[in-house]
């Protein structure tokens, strides 16, 4: 043990003030560290997440697809070669597989119908599906940002620290989205005044 901390697993956690870097992780998880993977999830999920549910507007599908990005991430690990890449590489992943099931269900990026019980919330359901297909056709570097802001009610700071983005860069971007979502939307609103 020596002088060694107390807590010598490698899980990715701060001991002692020192956070590990997705590199030193994802060494460690090729290393088939599970604990150095498990951190990775940790940091990702809602990125992934994000990503995911931006392309598609079914939860459970978006779970199923989330966990299997994991999965696969956690199978294919040992060919990263770059393990600094981490992010895109998983992001890539997700985006494959989303494309992947799509074609192979038979399923497209469109909300399934409503129920009968959900006739009477139309309203709502008529504009959340408009503004949530308007996100979809925001290009991925504007969307992502405004999917984590406004759909996952994110804050600046995690949105930056997720996207690796200053917080002025974050701004810039979600300021410009949101301007072209409200071009998009505009004819929406006023026909349904």
């Amino acid at each position: 043990m020596g002088n060694q901390p107390p807590d010598t697993e490698h899980r990715g956690t701060p001991y002692a003030g020192f956070m590990r870097t997705d590199k030193e992780l994802v060494k460690l998880a090729q290393a088939r560290d599970a604990g150095a993977f498990e951190e990775l999830v940790r940091r990702y999920a809602r990125l992934v997440w994000a990503t995911v549910s931006g392309m598609i507007r079914d939860r459970s599908w978006t779970e199923d697809i989330v966990q299997e990005t994991f999965l696969q991430a956690w199978k294919s690990l040992p060919q990263l070669e770059k393990p600094a890449a981490f992010r895109p590489w998983t992001l890539s992943i997700a985006r494959r597989l989303v494309f992947r099931h799509t074609q192979m269900q038979g399923r497209s990026f469109d909300l399934p119908k409503p129920t009968p019980e959900e006739l009477s919330n139309l309203d709502q359901e008529t504009t959340r599906d408009h503004v949530q297909a308007a996100i979809q056709r925001l290009p991925e570097r504007y969307r992502l940002p405004v999917t984590l802001r406004f759909l996952n009610e994110m804050d600046y700071a995690g949105i930056s620290k997720e996207l690796e983005l200053s917080n002025g860069a974050l701004r810039g971007l979600l300021n410009r989205g949101v301007k072209m979502l409200k071009l998009e939307l505009e004819p929406f609103w006023k026909k349904n005044r």
